[in-house]
């Protein structure tokens, strides 16, 4: 841990979440925040170290953007958030704007070995980011449903009384409002969901399953609506995926990558240093492919409005 160097563009909420999370975790040798004002990430900075002596032993650095340094993984957190009444696609044109700028500030540093985006409409900036760096030696991936698989599993371990992680279930697709639910494939220990329910008298109904994708759909709207913004899930989530990819090398998380000609979305990938694993593809039923189907068809109208 160590030696590993992780950089995050972005001091907003999300920047924040996430530095917080791999500093208290202490998931890097280094961790060093940029942001266009760089007082602002120094000023961050600051406030970790005065807690060092609490801290395992961590180095925390605030930068402009003009000073970006090689990461070994370099998650992109700048943008604007959704506004009530907006989806992420709607913010799509405001934040390639700010991609645009970001990528052109890498590109005056140097390049990480993974460049792991979150900034939103997800799945539309890390095809963005693949396409613009597919010449480059950086691996390119989305955190992706990593996030709402979680809470998913979380949802269903509550359901049933178990511990989430005696729970696998995935959402795949869009890192937004067309994501896809295997709920069909739901497992509870070594039992099929729907057999543990039997087994236990736990009544999971169609309309039960029903409500559960309505609130892990709508989660992040529902913070967003509460509070302003949902930021300390995906900052923790983040930090997972960076224990992912340096530490629990083999894990298998649904991660925003290529999944089909010019476009990204989420499929359960193998994590590790390199970044992430060509896509698996899980079994669907025929309801679960057309929801699938749907996805990729939204982020391919999305994606004509790249620039590149």
């Amino acid at each position: 841990m160590e030696g590993l160097a992780v950089g995050i563009i972005g001091a907003g909420g999300v920047g924040v979440a996430t530095a917080s999370a791999l500093v208290m975790r202490g998931l890097a040798g280094r961790v060093t925040v940029y942001n266009r004002d760089g007082g602002v990430a120094r000023g961050l900075a600051l406030d970790f170290m005065h807690g060092r002596p609490l801290l395992s032993h961590i180095e925390v650095r605030g930068r402009g953007l003009d000073e970006i340094e090689r990461e070994d993984i370099l998650v992109m957190t700048a943008g604007h958030h959704t506004t009530p009444g907006e989806s992420r696609l709607d913010i799509l044109h405001e934040n390639i704007v700010v991609m645009d700028a970001v990528a052109t500030a890498v590109e005056s540093g140097e390049l990480p070995r993974v460049a792991l985006v979150v900034t939103n409409p997800l799945d539309v900036m890390t095809e963005y980011l693949t396409r613009r760096w597919s010449d480059q030696p950086v691996a390119v991936m989305g955190s992706g449903t990593a996030l709402e698989t979680l809470r998913l599993t979380d949802r269903i371990a509550r359901e049933c009384g178990v511990h989430p992680r005696s729970v696998h279930a995935w959402v795949v697709g869009e890192h937004g409002d067309s994501c896809v639910f295997l709920l069909d494939s739901a497992v509870v220990g070594t039992l099929p969901l729907v057999e543990f329910a039997a087994q236990r008298g736990i009544d999971l109904t169609p309309d039960r399953f029903a409500a559960i994708e309505r609130d892990v759909r709508g989660a992040a709207y529902e913070v967003r609506d509460l509070k302003g913004s949902a930021v300390q899930g995906i900052g923790l989530t983040v930090s997972g995926l960076v224990h992912a990819l340096a530490h629990e090398v083999g894990a298998l998380i649904p991660v925003s990558v290529r999944v089909g000609d010019g476009v990204c979305a989420s499929l359960p990938c193998v994590l590790g240093p390199e970044g992430a694993s060509a896509p698996l593809w899980p079994r669907m039923t025929p309801s679960e492919r057309k929801a699938w189907e749907h996805s990729l068809e939204v982020l391919v109208a999305a994606n004509t409005s790249l620039p590149i």
